[in-house]
């Protein structure tokens, strides 16, 4: 199998050298060369990726591959799909039929451009959901997913969203006792197959300004003691407005952000600490141990065992 790693301007090519590596070491499971793999982008030559790194690339219409693999970019909502993707798209979009098509991060929103997706299911990063149910309704959106592997194709939520993807297409191709070695000798986190709420955290802090701080007043406040008014004075601003920034920078509720904040904290802990829940109920404010669990049961939907387990 010949897959095409494809380059453009703004992408992020750190996910397509992991995938590359993934790829390489099936091979030497498989004790021969199942997969090979070649960069690509829609001019050929050499392009310049978001990280400064120059990559030579074969043109995509001159390409004979089974499946290309589309990654993210540094973009956000604005510039999702840029003016200047159309030469791009149009390439992808004029690769045989039979070319499969694997994407992840923005790199999903290239790929449904290109009409390969429509009528089928596909995932796409979360703060993406709104939009690309807007702008390819035809796509059937499975927003709390991580991965949608629906054969020929494959999406995956986030910019880590290779992992997940290349687990997948070598399991399918490859079975799931050479993926389990892989993951052991290379020592890979085992990603996730749905998104729980507390996945959202990260990324509202990587916002930083406003929004950060705020989360850092959340945290650091007991869980018992948490209420808006308590936090719009720690913010030096009156409750309405408090409530109406949080609605305006994070999309949810003051009340709400503050619940899914905390249950981030829980999970954190559950991941990284053998700590009994009892104390981690302690340890961050909560009024007894059922509180916590109930709580952690409504914003995470499942357990804290249940997520220690997957964690």
């Amino acid at each position: 199998m010949k897959i095409g790693l494809v380059i453009y301007p703004d992408c992020l090519p750190a996910g397509l050298f992991a995938f590359s590596d993934l790829l390489l070491a099936a091979n030497l499971r498989l004790g021969r060369r199942r997969f090979s793999f070649c960069w690509l982008s829609e001019p050929g030559g050499d392009i310049a990726t978001a990280n400064g790194l120059t990559l030579p690339t074969e043109p995509l219409a001159d390409a004979t591959v089974d499946a290309v693999l589309v990654p993210g970019a540094w973009r956000d909502r604005s510039t999702a799909m840029a003016a200047t993707d159309k030469g791009l798209v149009q390439a992808l979009k004029a690769l045989p039929r039979s070319t499969r098509y694997w994407s992840y991060c923005t790199g999903v929103m290239l790929v449904a451009s290109t009409g390969r997706l429509d009528n089928a299911p596909a995932t796409t990063t979360w703060w993406l959901r709104e939009l690309a149910g807007q702008a390819f309704p035809a796509v059937q959106w499975r927003p709390h997913e991580t991965l949608v592997y629906a054969s020929p194709h494959a999406t995956a939520s986030g910019v880590s969203g290779y992992l997940p993807l290349a687990l997948a297409i070598l399991e399918a191709e490859c079975g799931a006792p050479m993926v389990a070695d892989i993951r052991r000798h290379m020592v890979l986190p085992r990603p996730e197959g749905k998104q729980t709420p507390l996945q959202d955290v990260p990324t509202l802090i990587q916002r930083g300004g406003w929004l950060r701080t705020l989360i850092q007043h959340i945290e650091t406040m007991p869980a018992t003691e948490l209420d808006t008014a308590k936090l719009a004075t720690a913010m030096n601003t009156s409750p309405r407005t408090l409530q109406r920034r949080v609605l305006e920078k994070s999309g949810y509720s003051c009340g709400k952000l503050m619940r899914l904040v905390k249950m981030n904290q829980v999970g954190e802990q559950l991941i990284s600490t053998e700590r009994p829940v009892a104390v981690i109920a302690h340890g961050l404010g909560f009024a007894d141990e059922a509180s916590l669990r109930r709580s952690f049961r409504q914003v995470a939907g499942m357990t804290p065992g249940q997520y220690r387990k997957r964690g």
